[in-house]
Parts: C-alpha cells; sequence; structure tokens
C-alpha cells in the first residue's frame, strides 16, 4: 500500500516537472505576476497591525496626528494592494492562456500526424476532449494553483510574523495544531485524483456519443433511435456527473476538517487572550490585532487546502494529455528519406501482405491466426498507366490503395516507387505527388472556393475557376446564391452527392498530382450525375500514372490492365477482352456486376462536352 501510494505521488511530481516546462517561453511574465503576488500577499501582513495603532493609539492615547497618519497609511495601501492584484491577475491570465493554446497547439500537431491505425483505437470524443477539457484543467493547476500557492505561503508568512511579533506565546497555542490540518488535505487530494481521471475519461466518452449523434443525425431520425441515443446520451451523463459528485464530496470535505481544527486553535486563544486581556497582561489593541491576524489567516489556509484538489484535478488531465503527446506516430520519415521527383515513376508492389488487426506479430502461430487483407500480392504499374482494380466488396482493392500514400505500411514484401522502397521518400513528396478522391468525399464546413483551393494553397480565383469549370462543377456553383463563396456545411450536407464529386475531382485537378488513385469515386451517384462526374474522371486520369477501383464497366475498360482480387490476393490481371476469354474470375465478376451496365457507356457518350 505504501508503495504504492509512493508510486502515485512520485508519478505526480514527474508530471507536474514536465508541466512547469511550458512556462519557459513565459517565465519573464511569470516572475513578473509572482513578484506582484509577493508584494500583494505581504500586504496582508500590515493590516494587524494597523489595526493595533488605531485601537491603542488613537482610541487608547487619543492622538489626532497618528488618526491623520494612519487613514493616510490606509489608502496607501489599498491603492498598493489594488495595483499589484490587478497586475497578479492578468499576467497569470496571459500566461495561462499562452500555455493552453501551446499544448493545443502540440497535440494538433501530434493528431494530425497519426496514421488511420491511430484512430482506430482512439475515439474523436476523447480526443477532442484532451484538446479542450483537459487543457483548461491543466491550466488551472499549472497557473492559478501555483499563483495560489505563492500568493497566499506569503500572506500566511507574512500574518504568522506578524503574530509571533505582537505575542509569541499566544501564536504557539494558534498554531500546535496546524500540522494536523494537512493530513486531510494529502488524503483527500489522493481521491479527487483517482476521480478526476475516472471522470475526464466519462467525459470523453460523452463527448464522443454527442459527436456521433450530430454527425449521424440522419441516421437516427431514419430509425426513430430519438429516444435510444437520448437514453445512451443521459446514462453516460449520469455516470459522469456521479464521478465527478464524489470528486467534489472529496474535496469538499478538506475545508470542513481545517475549520474544526482551526476552530479549536482559535477558541484557545480567545479563551486564553481573553483571561490575559481582564488580567491586564495584554492592552484590547495586542488582542484585537492578534486575532485579526489568525482570522485574516484563515481565508490563505484555506485557499491552500483547496489547491491541492487543483492540482490532482490538472495532474490527472496532464496524464491524460502526455499520452497522446507520447506516442510515437508509427509512419513517419526515415532519417536518411529524400524528396521523391514523381515524373516517370513506376510504382511495385512485390510479395506485399498486410492486415489491419494484428501487425507486427511475429511468431507463425500469431500469423496463422491473422486475417490478412492482402496476402502475397506482387503488382507493378508503370508511369502514365491506368490500372484497375476489382473484386468482390473486401478483397482488399482499397487496402492495396491506402498503401501508396503511407497511410499504412506494409507489413510484408515491398512496395517502391521509381525502384526504391517507399519509405526511402520522404512522407511531404510523396503524397505531394498523389491525388485522392473516394467514395466518401470530405469536405471541409467553408466556402466552395476555400474547399476546391485546399488542392493548392494560396490559388488564385481564375485558377480555382478553371478546376471547377473541368470538373464539370461551375455551373452547379454560380446557381448557388453565393457562387464560390458559398458555404456549404459540414462534410458538405448542403451539396448532393455528385455535387460533392465534382468538388473533390476539382481539388485533385488543382493539385495536380502525377499520380491519382481513384476509389470508388462514382459508386453512389445516379446516372445524370455520375455521367458529369464520369466526364470530369476522365480529364483528371490523363497523362497520369491512375490505380482506380472500378465501379463502372467503361472505367474498367479504359484501363490499361485490370487486376481482379480475391480473398486478399491477385488472381487476374490484364487487359478486358483478354481477362474475358480467359472465362475466370473476372468473366464471372462481368456477368454478375457489370453486365447490366453495358448500355451506360451509350450514356457517357451524350454526356455534356468538357469545358477545359
Amino acid at each position: 500500500m505504501e508503495t504504492a501510494e509512493h508510486q502515485t505521488k512520485s508519478s505526480s511530481v514527474v508530471v507536474y516537472r514536465r508541466l512547469l516546462k511550458y512556462l519557459t517561453p513565459y517565465r519573464k511574465l511569470f516572475f513578473g505576476a509572482l513578484a506582484a503576488m509577493v508584494v500583494y500577499g505581504a500586504t496582508d501582513g500590515a493590516v494587524p497591525y494597523l489595526l493595533k495603532r488605531v485601537l491603542d493609539d488613537v482610541f487608547g492615547a487619543q492622538d489626532e496626528n497618528m488618526l491623520h497618519v494612519l487613514v493616510g497609511v490606509i489608502v496607501l495601501l489599498a491603492l498598493v494592494r489594488s495595483v499589484f492584484g490587478f497586475l497578479q491577475k492578468y499576467m497569470s491570465a496571459q500566461v495561462g492562456l499562452g500555455i493552453i493554446k501551446d499544448i493545443r497547439n502540440e497535440i494538433s500537431l501530434k493528431l494530425l500526424n497519426f496514421s488511420p491505425r491511430f484512430y482506430e483505437t482512439h475515439s474523436t470524443g476523447s480526443l477532442i476532449s484532451r484538446v479542450t477539457n483537459d487543457t483548461l484543467l491543466v491550466r488551472s493547476a499549472l497557473t492559478d494553483a501555483t499563483a495560489s500557492v505563492l500568493r497566499d505561503s506569503i500572506r500566511i508568512i507574512a500574518l504568522l510574523s506578524v503574530a509571533f511579533y505582537l505575542d509569541p506565546f499566544l501564536a504557539l497555542i494558534a498554531f500546535v495544531g496546524f500540522p494536523l490540518g494537512i493530513y486531510p488535505v494529502i488524503l483527500f487530494g489522493r481521491k479527487v485524483r483517482k476521480l478526476s481521471r475516472r471522470g475526464q475519461d466519462q467525459f470523453g466518452g460523452l463527448t464522443g456519443i454527442l459527436q456521433e449523434t450530430i454527425v449521424g443525425h440522419q441516421v437516427v431520425q431514419a430509425f426513430s433511435r430519438e429516444d435510444y441515443e437520448h437514453k445512451r446520451f443521459s446514462e453516460e451523463n449520469e455516470r459522469f456527473t456521479n464521478t465527478f459528485i464524489r470528486a467534489e464530496k472529496y474535496g469538499a470535505l478538506s475545508s470542513p476538517s481545517n475549520e474544526i481544527i482551526g476552530s479549536l486553535a482559535i477558541a484557545a486563544v480567545i479563551l486564553y487572550g481573553g483571561f490575559s486581556v481582564i488580567s491586564g497582561v495584554r492592552t484590547q489593541g495586542d488582542f484585537i490585532a492578534f486575532v485579526s491576524a489568525i482570522f485574516l489567516l484563515y481565508e490563505p489556509v484555506k485557499k491552500l487546502s483547496r489547491v491541492n484538489n487543483i492540482i490532482q484535478t490538472g495532474v490527472a488531465a496532464a496524464e491524460r494529455i502526455f499520452e497522446i503527446l507520447d506516442i510515437e506516430p508509427d509512419i513517419q520519415d526515415k532519417a536518411d528519406a529524400v524528396p521523391l521527383d514523381p515524373a516517370g515513376a513506376d510504382i511495385e508492389f512485390k510479395n506485399v501482405s498486410f492486415s489491419y488487426a494484428s501487425a507486427g506479430a511475429d511468431s507463425s502461430s500469431d500469423s496463422e491466426k491473422i486475417e490478412f487483407a492482402l496476402r502475397d500480392v506482387s503488382l507493378r504499374v508503370k508511369s502514365g498507366e491506368t490500372v484497375a482494380l476489382v473484386g468482390h466488396s473486401g478483397s482488399g482493392k482499397s487496402t492495396l490503395v491506402s498503401l501508396l500514400p503511407r497511410f499504412y505500411d506494409v507489413e510484408e514484401g515491398t512496395l517502391s516507387v521509381k525502384g526504391k522502397p517507399i519509405d526511402s521518400w520522404t512522407l511531404k513528396s510523396l503524397r505531394e505527388s498523389i491525388s485522392v478522391v473516394n467514395q466518401h468525399t470530405f469536405l471541409f464546413n467553408a466556402s466552395i472556393r476555400e474547399n476546391i483551393g485546399y488542392g493548392k494553397l494560396g490559388a488564385s480565383d481564375l485558377e480555382i475557376e478553371r478546376a471547377a469549370r473541368a470538373a464539370n462543377a461551375h455551373d452547379f456553383i454560380m446557381a448557388l446564391p453565393e457562387g464560390y463563396s458559398t458555404i456549404i456545411g459540414e462534410q458538405g450536407l448542403r451539396l448532393s452527392g455528385g455535387q460533392r464529386a465534382r468538388l473533390a475531382i476539382g481539388r485533385a485537378l488543382l493539385k495536380d498530382a502525377p499520380i491519382l488513385v481513384l476509389d470508388e469515386a462514382t459508386a453512389s451517384l445516379d446516372s445524370e450525375s455520375e455521367g458529369l462526374v464520369q466526364d470530369a474522371i476522365d480529364l483528371l486520369m490523363k497523362g497520369r500514372t491512375v490505380l482506380v477501383i472500378a465501379h463502372r464497366l467503361s472505367t474498367i475498360r479504359q484501363a490499361d490492365r485490370i487486376a481482379v482480387l480475391k480473398d486478399a490476393r491477385i488472381v487476374e490481371l490484364g487487359a478486358h477482352d483478354d481477362l474475358i476469354a480467359e472465362e475466370g474470375e473476372y468473366a464471372r465478376l462481368y456477368r454478375l456486376q457489370f453486365r447490366d451496365d453495358a448500355s451506360f457507356e451509350t450514356k457517357i457518350s451524350h454526356a455534356a462536352p468538357i469545358q477545359e
């Protein structure tokens, strides 16, 4: 038990020391705030002394000159406290908000560099809560708590000094129970930290449920699951609330504990001091000044007892943040990686195997249990060649094209570009050489201009319009109320599927990358929309090296070769007519999936001409 408690304490210290490093860029402001706190806290000690002078010199000795002096001193003291009180709060706020900004930027950069594998095991809600809620708790622990510890400690020291100066014996009586007040602070602080960590994890789950409900609101309503989702949210909210109620309970218990101990000490002081005033050992001024110092001590001591709870909550939040910051991205540049010049780039998959579930399994027994998404796949795509990938759902098509931009790394075999392993090239240069257009188009909640311009940052309005025209998107854009300035909503939900697809193609056209990946870009469109999108795709494919997951027969026939995948392997490779003649897997797929689509080629030929 003692070992566990020691480890917890040691962990808190390590985490808090790491947090203190974020103060470095703001050290001048921070030390300025500390200096203001010292002055502000030290002025507390003047209050009991001034009270003694008022009682003894003004009221007791009837000294009118001292009355004038003390009034001036009191006004001056109030001005000093006001100025330095403002400075310490304002500068502390600047430091705290700056630290939040830096931590959020660091988390954001980290999240941007994680591969899809990371997001398969971390919920969106949990990640958002770390960026939003946890950083606020860290700020409270780092700046507010640190400021409170210093400010209130200075106040306590100043008031203690005055108390011992006024009456050492009464001071010893008053503070004999002070060490006893520390124990409940430590005891309840540990419980607060444990419950705070649990509550912050639950807050991530709560945020995740809310995020899913908002994004998937159409599915919720289509299945009439409003009551179900409300119940799911309410139950998680109940657990979250109960956890923090328990944390607040333990946090609240520390103050009453200190109050009981403090009241006993004050009662002893009043009892003994009262008898001494009655017996003439002490003046009323001495005793009232001393008692006022004791009562003034009550507030900073009480605040310090709360600070431990703030620190423990912040440490729990910091642990969750550091968990993310300490994860190394599994996809990153090698030390000797060089920029890729994609001109004339051949692509070669050689004996490539990949599994989503058990990457890195190295024993034969583990390998037997792995369900491979790709198994011993070999394929070479020459520069400027178009290769179509066909096969049933789950055959490995999307996995194959996901390896090319290194969304995932190959586990077995090699993937080469220009004759070198793909990790020989820097990630930035590799991905800048590849355009990807997916079936599920993602667009930002921004203007159409910004969404197309995402393909080339800093592109002119003319370049964006040319890309939109080439993607058969200009006409529908101009029909919108604000044209290219129209905000399209989260994930582009204000647009139809065909319109979203054409914006994605316009974005890819503007990027003008030499390698193109098309992942069933027309799979979910109606015939009219697909005709317009297909025209745009035809233009996009010209002069590029293309890997296309085919959905329509017309796209397949345009390909130089067709790779047929089945059970995570390439089982056939060749041109359309040759594969039909072989009467193998492709011929069977053609009869099942593509035969009814033959008439679509006629529709394509009558579609609107491409505008360059």
